[in-house]
């Protein structure tokens, strides 16, 4: 007992101390395990005791006297022993340091460095940074010691870092074994090598983990860092030291297990891993793989597989092909004439066993499937059809090799087929958008496996899946899919295989589901999304995602409202918790919506899904000012013109609630030009002009505010634009000096647009003019007039009554053809311009001009479009031209679009119509509104008939003299109003109003206003009055009809006075009342044969002061 207390006190003494003087660390759990062990020695003696013959237990007072004299007396003599032993160690510790010194003494004579470091003592302990700084070849054995320690346990988060002192340790002993310096001690240990090697292998599947997690939840962990080239090239250098340390020179520096084949398939692992960022990775796994085989009696699968995996990554699959070949002793034909073009080297033993091959032939085939997927056409660069036709054979090529091993090679030589073997080829192929060769595989590949399985189908629901995703990017695999999706719903079979069994598609899970509302979303077809989404009990985020989205690309006006009820969807199934997948209104959800409501210019129900996404997500998102300016750009889009004044109103209340948003910075000039722009489509001048005071504008601030001038009914609005375009720096007008300025050109464009709305064609000309002689001046600075501002002025001149205004628009586009062949700073005229001088033509009637235009721009290459036509179509309604002429050349020239390679629009059917109209040929009118419409259904019109046919159509049926002509008027009206897509305007009333008002049909007439004046979107204008005026004059029974259209002039005045300034009467106006007014007075002639008493006696009742007729 005495015996093994004192061990324990040795144990408790001694152990501390020497692990000092060897300047090794000891972990605290090596500490602890000393304290236990001695604590166990010290209470052994208890069941040693216990377990004694009695005999040996009598103990006497004697004995134990002597025994407490001897533990004393030890003590004492174990204290002198520990003084000696120090004595003794600090001598020892002396020698070595003097000896360390004078080696490196004699190592600086042989090789001076002028590193004043090196001199210092080496008691002082340097750091790993200092020594990694200490050039190679000066590091002490201290120094060496320090490194390797430092390496010992590595963490996750300094894995890298590790690498780096790895490379250094062994790049230092690579040194010393050539100069032969120091005493021959092992420094790099195994420990060291797989400690690092490890952390390594951390790392990576932190990282690997990182990739499959969502973004928000990566930023947790973003200290983690990808092994770069850098780091690519010291893991090389690791293993090429390793092998020329201990292969090569033997090194006894280094252990000779430092090398073998587990350090080597670590580092190949570790590379393939890394393969994932950085390609050149990928090469240096193949390289530590050639090393790898001179080491290894037989390949490990998962080396193999994940070397595979990292080229399948790159699409690298000849070099993938080449590698599984050399594994499996055998090459792997690719088609039946063609095999591998390397050469396999590897011995049979070696090889690698074909029932854990399957994995390998997985990565082999994705392999295959990315490198089509990379050689697949693109649509950017591939601009002719030749490219894309050799790009995607190519890409069709590679595939059929992928097929050829899934199908023939790897049944000849026993790997097993699985799922995952199958999908590699069938995403391939999804991912080019080939889903009929998807399917097509599928089902040979079912057929092939029936004959092994009993099971209906031996493909699970993931490879159904990708039939499905191919399909999705097929524009005309629509169909296609809903078949398939259908059998996989109803259990139907899809094809019969051998014995007559029948293969039945898989259950769909819910990718299936969410991969079909992706078929939808990618053909547009929003309401078949929203139906199928219906049907799922618990839909994920995913599938909402793919909904919205195809509301949102569809052309369905419903889709606002179908958005909405998603989003509400998402909010009850997140508070639903506990019955199925929780689904949140995130931010890729709530922009896509969002985008959906800016297409249609829904600012109402945008601040609505605004109000649903704060209230469902945190502070910080409500503190975010981007949510607020997409529900800004909703209201900026706003399609209607009678409700943009409301919608820049509901936006100007938003934007003060985003100015009082915390936490955000100050709203930038691009804010408040959605806003200005909001004010500017409005035609609210004087609300643009004070916001633009309250920041710092750009140049597109300016062009907005004239944008809202131009477009408000001001009468002094160009005035206020020359004062906008003064305070930037255009001289005044008979200015004597004038300073150079500089405008931007942009901000005249918008002042040019201002004069073409108003057909200001002389001012437009002047300002343009004016900018030409300030540049040959040298007082302009920036660039000169630009395609845009050539293109105002046409539209000017377009809108303009001169006489002489066709020959100033030709001559416009003469001086830019000129000025673009001379490098006058102007581009090539464009077809837009070339369409403005068209509508010049078109408005001019000049049918000839217009088709001698056509044919030159056919022959300049420059593709006259829908626009091109459809103005010359026009230009033949506006001609003096026959109606059989007329009518027979504008279906030659919509027939002429498209031989020519355009598609029709509907502007070219708006022409025709209103040249049918024109002529009062209401029936042909109507036929070609059907064709119109058969068409949109076939997919041959982008776009069915709208507001602007329906009426074309009915102002046809008023000029005709069918006598059903009015119940087919209002058969079709009544048609608009049921249809959802359409919102009526006033145009569309006035249709109808004018079929009432040729036939004297006063009192539908008198209704049809009382609607408009009831209406909340519409206002009526003096066109409206005028037209139900005329009704009481044409009517059959006009006893009264003066004093009711005397009755509609007054209301006209009543309106005007509320502030509805198209109200206010005109000398048409003023003219129908007189007719009205005479018609109520039988035997009273004609307005001829008034007499000048009784006209003037008429205008005295009207208040009018000039006669009308005049």
């Amino acid at each position: 007992q005495r015996h093994l207390f004192l061990i324990a006190v040795l144990i408790l003494v001694e152990v501390p101390q020497s692990a000092s003087y060897y300047h090794t660390r000891m972990h605290r759990s090596h500490s602890s395990l000393c304290y236990l062990l001695a604590i166990l020695v010290i209470a052994l003696p208890t069941p040693l005791i216990a377990f004694s013959p009695p005999s040996q237990l009598i103990i006497t007072t004697s004995q134990l006297k002597s025994s407490q004299s001897d533990l004393s007396s030890n003590v004492e003599e174990l204290e002198l022993l520990r003084k000696e032993r120090r004595s003794q160690r600090g001598e020892h510790e002396r020698e070595r340091n003097e000896e360390e010194q004078e080696q490196d003494a004699m190592h600086h004579q042989l090789q001076p460095t002028t590193h004043q470091e090196t001199q210092q003592s080496n008691n002082q302990k340097n750091s790993v940074k200092t020594i990694l700084s200490l050039p190679i070849g000066d590091l002490t054995q201290r120094d060496l010691t320090g490194l390797c320690n430092s390496i010992r346990y590595v963490p996750e988060e300094k894995s890298l870092w590790s690498l780096r002192i790895l490379e250094r340790i062994l790049t230092e002993v690579e040194r010393w074994e050539d100069a032969q310096r120091f005493d021959k001690r092992t420094f790099v240990k195994k420990i060291h090598i797989f400690s690092v090697l490890t952390s390594l292998t951390k790392g990576s599947q932190s990282r690997k983990g990182q990739r499959r997690r969502y973004s928000a939840r990566k930023s947790k962990q973003g200290n983690q860092q990808h092994l770069d080239s850098k780091d690519v090239d010291r893991l090389k250098n690791v293993v090429v030291l390793l092998k020329e340390l201990c292969r090569d020179k033997r090194s006894p520096y280094c252990d000779a297990d430092c090398y073998q084949k587990d350090v080597l398939s670590f580092v190949t692992m570790i590379a393939a891993e890394s393969a994932m960022t950085e390609e050149s990775a990928v090469d240096a796994a193949l390289m530590i793989i050639d090393e790898m085989e001179k080491e290894i009696d037989v390949w490990d699968p998962r080396v193999i597989g994940s070397v595979l995996n990292a080229l399948a990554h790159w699409g690298r699959a000849e070099e993938a092909l080449a590698l599984l070949s050399r594994a499996m002793v055998f090459n792997i034909d690719t088609d039946s004439s063609h095999s591998s073009d390397e050469s396999v080297t590897s011995s049979g033993i070696k090889s690698l066993n074909p029932t854990n091959a399957s994995p390998c032939y997985d990565s082999l085939l994705r392999a295959f499937a990315k490198c089509a997927l990379l050689r697949r056409p693109d649509k950017k660069k591939s601009k002719h059809s030749s490219n894309k036709n050799a790009t995607m054979a190519s890409a069709t090529e590679v595939l059929s090799r992928a097929r050829y091993i899934l199908l023939t090679h790897m049944p000849e030589v026993g790997i097993q087929t699985t799922n995952h073997t199958c999908n590699a080829v069938l995403s391939g192929y999804s991912a080019l958008g080939m889903g009929t060769e998807a399917e097509q595989l599928l089902l040979e590949i079912e057929t092939l496996l029936s004959q092994s399985s009993s099971r209906p189908s031996a493909l699970d629901t993931a490879c159904y899946n990708s039939v499905l995703h191919g399909y999705s990017r097929d524009k005309t695999g629509i169909k296609s899919a809903e078949r398939l999706f259908r059998a996989m719903k109803e259990q139907t079979p899809l094809h019969e295989g051998i014995h007559s069994t029948k293969i039945l598609p898989p259950m769909p899970d819910m990718i299936t589901y969410a991969s079909m509302l992706n078929c939808y979303s990618n053909n547009r077809m929003g309401e078949e999304a929203y139906s199928l989404v219906q049907q799922i009990e618990r839909p994920t985020s995913a599938c909402y995602l793919s909904a919205i989205r195809a509301l949102e690309r569809s052309n369905d006006p419903a889709s606002p409202d179908r958005v909405l009820a998603l989003i509400g969807q998402i909010e009850q199934n997140r508070n639903e918790r506990g019955k199925g997948p929780t689904t949140v209104l995130n931010r890729r959800v709530f922009n896509v919506a969002m985008q959906c409501m800016i297409k249609r210019g829904d600012g109402a129900k945008a601040e609505e899904v605004l109000d649903k996404y704060l209230n469902s997500n945190s502070s910080r998102e409500q503190n975010d000012a981007q949510p607020y300016i997409l529900a800004l750009q909703a209201y900026e889009n706003t399609k209607p013109v009678n409700c943009r004044k409301e919608a820049a109103k509901s936006a100007e209340v938003l934007f003060h609630k985003m100015q009082l948003l915390e936490n955000i910075p100050r709203l930038d000039a691009g804010t408040y030009n959605i806003l200005l722009n909001c004010f500017a489509r409005a035609g609210m001048a004087s609300a643009a002009e004070s916001l633009l005071e309250e920041f710092a504008p750009t140049p597109e601030s300016h062009d907005l505010v004239i944008k809202a001038i131009s477009l408000s009914d001001d009468k002094d609005a160009v005035d206020r634009a020359w004062h906008i375009l003064y305070q930037l720096g255009y001289p005044k007008k008979n200015a004597k000096d004038v300073e150079p300025f500089s405008v931007p050109i942009s901000t005249f464009n918008s002042m040019l647009k201002l004069f073409a709305r108003r057909g200001m064609a002389t001012e437009a000309e002047a300002l343009l003019n004016s900018i030409d002689e300030f540049i040959l001046e040298g007082k302009f600075k920036e660039s000169g007039p630009n395609t845009r501002s050539y293109e105002a002025v046409l539209e000017a001149l377009g809108k303009t009554s001169d006489a002489d205004a066709v020959e100033r628009a030709e001559a416009l586009v003469t001086r830019v053809e000129v000025m673009s062949e001379l490098g006058g700073g102007v581009q090539q005229p464009s077809l837009k311009l070339y369409n403005t001088l068209l509508a010049c033509y078109a408005n001019a009637g000049k049918v000839g001009s217009a088709e001698r235009l056509l044919s030159r721009l056919h022959e300049q290459s420059l593709n006259p479009d829908a626009f091109s036509y459809g103005a010359t179509i026009k230009a033949l309604k506006n001609s003096g031209k026959s109606k059989d002429i007329a009518i027979a050349r504008a279906k030659e020239l919509s027939q002429s679009l498209e031989r020519n390679g355009g598609v029709g629009n509907e502007i070219i059917f708006a022409h025709r119509l209103s040249i049918l109209a024109k002529f009062g040929l209401a029936q042909q009118a109507e036929n070609l509104l059907k064709e119109m419409e058969e068409k949109h259904k076939l997919g041959d019109l982008k776009q069915g008939p709208g507001i602007i046919h329906y009426t074309a159509v009915l102002n046809a049926w008023a000029k005709t003299d069918d006598k059903k002509a009015v119940a087919r008027a209002e058969a079709l009206f009544e048609k608009m109003k049921a249809d959802n897509h359409f919102d009526l305007d006033l145009a569309a009333y006035h249709g109808l109003l004018l079929n009432y008002a040729v036939r004297g049909m006063s009192k539908k007439a008198r209704r049809l206003l009382q609607v408009i004046l009831d209406s909340d979107n519409i206002s009526p204008n003096r066109n409206t009055f005028t037209m139900v005026i005329d009704s009481y004059s044409r009517a059959s029974s006009n006893t009264n009809a003066g004093l009711k259209a005397e009755e509609l002039l007054d209301q006209m005045r009543q309106l005007q006075a509320a502030g509805n300034s198209d109200v206010e009467p005109d000398s048409v106006c003023y003219a129908s009342v007189i007719r009205a007014k005479q018609a109520s007075k039988p035997g009273s002639g004609t307005i001829s044969d008034l007499s000048e008493f009784d006209k003037v006696k008429i205008m005295r009742e009207l208040q009018i002061e000039n006669w009308p007729f005049q």
